[in-house]
């Protein structure tokens, strides 16, 4: 991409086309990192749901916390059941 800028600097293209363009692309960058973040920390919690899950004497209200309140999160913290 950076080459593909350079050269069209060179041939005289336009300066506003060029940061469009570079524009457009650190956007694209970032979504793709940002997707792949995404799919990484998906792929973890799944993981680590099924550790959970598996472990006989591990809570398996753990499981899936991702998805709670943050108040159901200080409930499980302080030792709590969710339907005090």
């Amino acid at each position: 991409m950076l080459t593909l800028c350079i050269l069209w600097w060179a041939l005289g293209g336009s300066e506003t086309v060029l940061a469009s363009t570079m524009s457009i692309g650190s956007f694209l960058l970032t979504q793709m990192v940002l997707n792949q973040q995404r799919r990484r920390e998906l792929a973890l919690q799944i993981k680590i749901d099924e550790l959970i899950l598996a472990k006989s004497g591990a809570r398996d209200e753990l499981a899936g916390i991702e998805r709670k309140t943050e108040d159901e999160i200080e409930q499980l913290r302080a030792g709590r059941d969710i339907d005090d």
